[in-house]
C-alpha cells in the first residue's frame, strides 16, 4: 500500500467516526465511503489473481466517486474521489483514462495530500498507455519533487527499460537503486530483476553474486530455490560442472515442479563432462509437456543424431515437437527431422549424388528455411558435378535465394550471367537471360 492509499483510507476512517456523530446519514461520505469498499473488494480479488471478477468492483468505485463530484463538487472528498477513479482504472488496465484522471487531480488540487502517488501513477499509466517518453519525464519530475517516491520513481525507471529490451540501462540504473535505497519495498525485486539482467548480459560471475543476494532476503523457500536454479546455469555456463552437479543434488526433489529445470542442468553437465550416459538417464528424467520437456527430448535427438542413429534421433525430435511445437526446442526438432527424413529417403531411393545434393539444398531451403546452408549446398552441386543436368538448376536456384530472399540482385545477377556462359542451351540460361533483360530495363527506368 503507498502513502496516498494509507491517507485515503485514514481520512476514511476518521471523517466516519465524526460523521457517526454530527453527520448521520451524511449522502456524499455514504457514496464515497461505498466507493472505497468496492475499490478494496476489487483489490482484494485482484491480489487473489480473480481479474474478471474485480472488474465489476472497480466499475463501481468509479460510478460512486463520479456521483460524489458530480453531486457535490464543493465536499471535502472531491480530491479522494479523483484519485479513487485513477486507482479504479488503473487497475482495471485502462491506463490512458487513468492518466487523464489523474491530471485532472494534479489541475484542479494542486495542493492535494493524493497529489505524489497520483503523478508517480500517472507517470507509470502514460507508459503502460504507450507514451513511454512523456511517462519517464512525469516520473523523472516524481523523484525530484516528491522524496516519499523516490525510489518507487527510480525501479519504475529501471523496469521501463528492461521492458523495451534494454538490459545494459537496466542492470545500470538497477545497480545505482540497491545502492540507494536499501531499505526501499522495491529492494528484493531490484535485486532478483538486477540478477536476471547480468544473466541475459552473460555476465555470469556478477549474476551469481546478486542471485545468491537474492536468496539471502527472500523468505519464500520455493522462490530460493528457484534463485539457487539461477546460480547452477550460471555455473553451467561457466563450464563447472561439477558445481552444478552439487547443486542438483541438494535442490532435487524438494520442489516437484522444478524438478525437470534440475535434471536438465544435470543433463547438460554430465553431456559437458563426456558422462553421455548419465546425460542421457538426465534429460529422461525431464517428461513434462513444457519448454523444459521439449528441450531435454531434443538433447537426447541430438546425442542419438551426431551418433548416425538417426531412427532414435527423429523418435526424440518428434517427442520434442510433440511437447512444445512453438518452443525453440520444438522449432529446432521439427527442421532436424524434416532433414532426416530426406536423408533417410536418401538412402532408400536409388538417386544420383549430383541428385541426392540437390534435394538436400532443397530440404534446407524449402523445408528448413536455411538458405544459408542451401546456397552453400546449391555451390557444391555447381563445383562437384558441373556437366550434370542438376549444375545450372542449382546455380539458378542460389540466383533466386540471393535476388528474392537476400535482396542481393547484383550478386544474383553475376549467377545468372554464369547459367547463361556455361549453360547456353538450358531452359535455366532461358530463363536467366529473360531476367537479366528485366533487371537492365528496370535500371534504364531508373
Amino acid at each position: 500500500m503507498l502513502i496516498g492509499e494509507e491517507r485515503l483510507k485514514a481520512r476514511s476512517v476518521l471523517y466516519h467516526l465524526s460523521a457517526l456523530v454530527l453527520f448521520a446519514g451524511c449522502a456524499y461520505f455514504n457514496t464515497f465511503y461505498n466507493a472505497q469498499v468496492y475499490y478494496r473488494e476489487g483489490m482484494m480479488l485482484k491480489e487473489r489473481g480473480q481479474a474478471g471478477l474485480a472488474k465489476p468492483k472497480f466499475d463501481k468505485a468509479i460510478e460512486k466517486s463520479a456521483l460524489v463530484i458530480s453531486r457535490w463538487p464543493k465536499s471535502r472528498w472531491v480530491d479522494d474521489a479523483l484519485f479513487l477513479i485513477g486507482r479504479g482504472y488503473y487497475e482495471k488496465g485502462e491506463f490512458g483514462r487513468a492518466a487523464r484522471s489523474f491530471e485532472q487531480l494534479e489541475l484542479a488540487f494542486p495542493n492535494s495530500p493524493f497529489l505524489p502517488e497520483a503523478t508517480f501513477y500517472r507517470g507509470i499509466a502514460l507508459i503502460k498507455d504507450g507514451n513511454p517518453g512523456t511517462g519517464r519525464l512525469v516520473l523523472e519530475r516524481v523523484k525530484q519533487a516528491y522524496p516519499k517516491f523516490r525510489d518507487a520513481a527510480s525501479f519504475h525507471l529501471a523496469m521501463i527499460a528492461l521492458e523495451r529490451g534494454d538490459d545494459q540501462e537496466a542492470v545500470d540504473s538497477l545497480k545505482n537503486f540497491v545502492q540507494r535505497f536499501p531499505k526501499s519495498r522495491y529492494y528484493r525485486e531490484a535485486v532478483r530483476q538486477l540478477a536476471e539482467g547480468c544473466l541475459r548480459l552473460g555476465n555470469y560471475a556478477l549474476a551469481e553474486v546478486w542471485f545468491n543476494r537474492y536468496a539471502q532476503i527472500e523468505t519464500d523457500a520455493r522462490k530460493r530455490a528457484e534463485a539457487k536454479l539461477k546460480i547452477a546455469l550460471c555455473r553451467l555456463a561457466e563450464e563447472r560442472y561439477d558445481d552444478v552437479l552439487k547443486m542438483v543434488r541438494d535442490v532435487l526433489g524438494r520442489y516437484s515442479e522444478l524438478d525437470g529445470e534440475f535434471n536438465l542442468l544435470a543433463g547438460k553437465a554430465y553431456m559437458g563432462m563426456g558422462r553421455h550416459n548419465e546425460a542421457l538417464a538426465a534429460f529422461a528424467q525431464v517428461r513434462s509437456n513444457n519448454a523444459n520437456g521439449a528441450e531435454a527430448a531434443f538433447m537426447i535427438g541430438k546425442y542419438y543424431e551426431e551418433n548416425k542413429d538417426f531412427e532414435r534421433a527423429m523418435v526424440y525430435y518428434d517427442s520434442a515437437k510433440q511437447r512444445r511445437a512453438e518452443s525453440e526446442y520444438g522449432v529446432l526438432a521439427t527442421k532436424r527431422l524434416a532433414l532426416l527424413e530426406a536423408i533417410i529417403r536418401d538412402t532408400l531411393r536409388s538417386r544420383t549424388p549430383a541428385e541426392t545434393r540437390f534435394l538436400l539444398a532443397e530440404v534446407h531451403a524449402l523445408n528448413l528455411g536455411e538458405y544459408d546452408n542451401a546456397m552453400a549446398i546449391y555451390q557444391q552441386v555447381y563445383d562437384s558435378f558441373p556437366n550434370t543436368e542438376w549444375a545450372p538448376k542449382a546455380l539458378f536456384a542460389k540466383a533466386w535465394i540471393l535476388m528474392r530472399i537476400k535482396q542481393d540482385s547484383l550478386a544474383g545477377a553475376e549467377v545468372l550471367k554464369k547459367i547463361v556462359a556455361e549453360y547456353p542451351k538450358t531452359e535455366y540460361a532461358d530463363e536467366s537471360r529473360r531476367l537479366l533483360g528485366l533487371m537492365s530495363s528496370e535500371e534504364k527506368k531508373r
